[in-house]
């Protein structure tokens, strides 16, 4: 059996510009003694527990035990405190995060720099803070040694350029030690992010934990650019599908918009169903495989597989029924398993969106592919899914099944905490999740081009949108396209894409006529895939209201003359008829 036991990250275990901006500072004097700061700040405040779990064990008091400036200050000492400060996911800028830390002789402490505002994901640092007045900090794999007072407030300093990549760490105005930033923690590379702080109620090994914190404060040296900004320039497309659209993305940030762009199908009747051609979604390359994940020690450990939109491409308009799950020569505790199914999350921060389904089973042998029902069957529209588990990992042992490879990268998702990491590149194997499927896709008729691309400031980009009607009846068909990109204020943009077939009455050739908008109050727009020699209008009496001579593939026809009510358009293409109805509000 081939074994991997993951490492934990044990949370135990210049010149200023002269227009500085103030992001934010807490002295915490308008809080309550004794009160939790979280609880108090409320949940529309950047203050924050691990797993957003406000007045809980998570969560911090204020005390006025210590305090630098007032009485007051953030208390840090139930073994299990952990709270986050949320920094903004900032991308350029330099920026100089300062706060006092009190440490009473006896104690430890700890805190650590996370790249993202929802931790768990990377850490740019880990500090710790001895007993005896030793410390250290951890940065890019390298631990630096520093020394520190204790029973009286030290200035804890930490600059970030994002726009420099590096990043210095002071204590008292001293420098201990300076790195390149978008570098993790642990080592390797990593996002230039500025996330979140986490002040975690930590030691060195063999110490206890109690710190205070007082007078927190972000500034920012040196404004940041311009986030990416994604403009489209149409959320509604109507075709007939005879010529292609045209999409064009435009980005008025300073910095690149990196883009991705997917047709996806609304689940619908009038989708056509198409042959059968895939029964199974799985990254595994065997049903019932040998090798596991573990851990050092014992873990509640979520696992998921991503399944992203061109790994579901081919099996769009079918659904998830249940899925199958093997937990090779190790059980977990209690032989117990939940199944969790997610949606699509985020295009910045890592990790699966919406649970659509949870479902509780149980092995019943080591080495056992477990077929799970799903409480409902899901529907592939076309985006990501996340078909993972939740288990508990006792120390040694390897439940979490997977393959024998080869991995596929940046499908393989795990998580310990609210943040989801890919599971390391060196193990070389996937974890092991079926999807079993049931009914046919459907005849995908949109193509966009290209599917992915960057958009540099103040630049655009043109999507060519496509159309293959062969196979589809008469009837409106609806696409979602659907860009994800990196602008952190409209991670996903949507245009809806609706497509009108309809044949020709004279002599049953196909021909593509589009109109709208229907109802309408002015105007209609007549779309056809040949020239329109006339349009002729009809009222409910079947008597001519309206004759147009047109000469053009595509006219827009007034009709605020018409009295409100139901007509019938009929428009010549050729020698072909195509009647539309058409209603005046």
């Amino acid at each position: 059996m081939k074994k991997t036991l993951l490492a934990i990250t044990l949370l135990f275990a210049g010149i200023a510009s002269k227009a500085q901006t103030v992001f934010f500072r807490d002295s915490f004097e308008t809080y309550t003694t004794g009160g939790y700061l979280v609880q108090q700040a409320g949940t529309s405040s950047i203050w924050a527990t691990w797993n957003n779990l406000p007045a809980s064990y998570e969560d911090a008091k204020i005390s006025e035990d210590f305090a630098l400036s007032g009485t007051k200050s953030v208390k840090i000492d139930n073994d299990s405190s952990d709270v986050i400060l949320k920094l903004g996911n900032k991308t350029s800028g330099k920026y100089n995060l300062t706060f006092n830390y009190y440490l009473p002789t006896g104690f430890g402490g700890y805190f650590n720099l996370q790249k993202y505002q929802n931790p768990g994901v990377q850490w740019a640092n880990e500090v710790y803070f001895g007993n005896n007045g030793q410390g250290n900090i951890e940065t890019n794999n390298v631990i630096t040694n520093f020394n520190h007072a204790m029973d009286t407030w030290i200035k804890i300093e930490t600059i970030v350029d994002l726009d420099i990549d590096s990043a210095w760490f002071y204590i008292d105005g001293v420098k201990i030690v300076q790195w390149k930033y978008s570098t993790k923690s642990s080592g390797g590379a990593g996002i230039k992010q500025l996330g979140s702080i986490d002040f975690y109620a930590g030691a060195i090994p063999g110490q206890s934990c109690k710190y205070y914190v007082d007078d927190v404060s972000l500034v920012e040296v040196v404004q940041p650019a311009v986030p990416p900004t994604i403009a489209v320039s149409q959320s509604v497309i109507n075709t007939a599908g005879f010529v292609n659209e045209t999409v064009t993305i435009t980005n008025s940030g300073d910095q690149d918009l990196m883009f991705n762009a997917y047709p996806t199908y609304p689940y619908s009747a009038t989708n056509v169903q198409g042959t059968q051609t895939q029964v199974e979604l799985t990254h595994s390359t065997g049903a019932n495989t040998t090798s596991g994940l573990g851990y050092g020690a014992d873990v509640n450990v979520r696992a998921a597989s991503l399944y992203l939109p061109v790994h579901v491409s081919p099996v769009i308009g079918q659904s998830i029924n249940s899925v199958s799950l093997t937990s090779n020569g190790y059980l977990p505790r209690n032989n117990a398993v939940t199944l969790l199914v997610y949606g699509r999350g985020s295009s910045i921060t890592p990790g699966p969106g919406t649970l659509l389904d949870s479902v509780q089973a149980m092995f019943t042998s080591a080495g056992e592919q477990l077929d799970i029902p799903l409480t409902a069957p899901i529907y592939i529209d076309g985006k990501d899914i996340w078909l993972g588990f939740r288990m508990i990992c006792d120390s040694g042992t390897y439940a979490i099944g997977t393959d024998n490879g080869p991995r596929v990268a940046g499908v393989n998702w795990l998580s310990t905490g609210p943040g989801w990491t890919e599971m390391n590149s060196t193990v070389d194997a996937n974890i092991h999740t079926i999807g079993v499927l049931t009914g046919n896709p459907i005849v995908q008729w949109l193509t966009v081009s290209p599917s992915s691309g960057t958009v540099l400031p103040a630049q655009t980009q043109d999507l060519t949108l496509s159309f293959n009607t062969t196979g589809l009846t008469d009837g409106t068909y609806q696409s979602i396209l659907e860009i994800p990109s990196n602008d952190p204020n409209a991670e996903y943009k949507q245009v809806e894409v609706n497509l009108t077939v309809v044949t020709g009455l004279n002599n049953g050739t196909k021909v593509g006529v589009i109109t709208f908008p229907n109802p309408t109050t002015q105007l209609v727009n007549v779309k056809a895939d040949a020239n329109i020699e006339t349009i002729s209008i009809y009222n409910v009496n079947g008597s001519i209201v309206k004759t147009i001579n047109i000469n053009a593939k595509s006219t827009t026809v007034n009709v605020s003359d018409l009295a409100k009510g139901n007509y019938l358009m009929n428009i010549n293409v050729g020698n072909n008829t195509v009647v539309r109805k058409v209603v005046v509000e």
